[in-house]
């Protein structure tokens, strides 16, 4: 019906502005059914959540539930004080068991120990295990794509940063900037293995320094505490899924976590600052290819 009422205003062709017009209304305005993702965390105690309530996979799930995304199905590898070296020695086997036959991963988190891509741990390891463990994961999920949890730097007051010499003179912002380069450094590493966008990394550091290392911080100035881990959450959510989180209703995930919402939205507006979610004008663009290239076919 809509083709021929087009067709009878405009002598028997459509134009393809209009088109476009109406392709646009009925994409933007039509449901998008998420895919279910299978999700598979590496790391140790900020992974897990140690000095908080809850860990970030659980709380990685439920925001995605909350956005309206399909249940993930989620499996946290995660071993306390381990490293991704500890892992590729003794828990690769968890890529093949951890998930029904026939089944592969989607994204995989890699957290290595929060010092070794620092000039105090061990960068040329941390690359070298990073792209181990990938291989490790694409023998089994081929396609599966590889997200560094940047982490964050050690609280103002923390040993680190006192003493002569101190391990990071210049403060916490020392600290972050090498987390920084190292996971930028061991995700170029993969996607020169494997492929531009093979792997990404979510800047949950960067996330905690733009708020100034405000309240996010155990109080070993160390872990993260619920607010913390709130914030890498949102952020890794919002790498994974490409989606932005301030406009999420985050009710239930605040709740579980006995947090009130003015801190749910503060985090949540931070988290997009750090989220890169294409831009509509890139499916606008390829709808109109498709309708140009259809019309000059005829």
């Amino acid at each position: 019906m809509l083709r021929n009422t087009m067709a009878n205003r405009h002598g028997g062709r459509a134009p393809v502005a209009p088109a476009i017009a109406l392709l646009t209304v009925l994409f933007l305005a039509a449901p998008v059914e998420a895919e279910e993702m299978n999700l598979l965390f590496y790391g140790n105690s900020f992974t897990m959540g140690s000095w908080s309530t809850r860990s970030v996979p659980d709380l990685v799930n439920d925001i995605a539930v909350a956005a309206g995304q399909q249940d993930p199905y989620v499996v946290m590898a995660a071993v306390g004080g381990w490293s991704l070296a500890d892992h590729l020695a003794s828990n690769t086997g968890v890529i093949s068991t951890g998930i029904p036959a026939g089944e592969t991963w989607d994204y995989v988190v890699f957290q290595d120990y929060s010092t070794r891509p620092t000039h105090i741990g061990d960068l040329a390891g941390h690359r070298a295990d990073f792209v181990s463990m990938y291989q490790a994961v694409a023998a089994h999920s081929p396609a599966a794509q590889v997200i560094g949890f940047e982490t964050w730097a050690r609280a103002p007051g923390h040993e680190f940063y006192e003493g002569s010499p101190a391990e990071f003179p210049g403060g916490p912002p020392q600290m972050q900037q090498e987390l920084r380069d190292g996971y930028a450094l061991s995700t170029a590493d993969v996607n020169t293995l494997a492929g531009v966008g093979t792997s990404q990394v979510a800047p949950v550091g960067d996330a905690w320094e733009y708020t100034g290392w405000s309240n996010l911080h155990a109080a070993d100035l160390y872990h993260a505490n619920n607010r913390g881990t709130l914030l890498a959450s949102l952020v890794i959510y919002g790498t994974i899924y490409q989606d932005d989180v301030s406009d999420v209703d985050l009710t239930n995930v605040l709740a579980s976590l006995g947090m009130p919402k003015p801190y749910g939205d503060y985090l949540a507006s931070v988290a997009d600052e750090f989220i890169v979610v294409p831009e509509p004008s890139t499916v606008l663009l390829t709808l109109a290819g498709l309708l140009v290239t259809r019309r000059r076919r005829k």
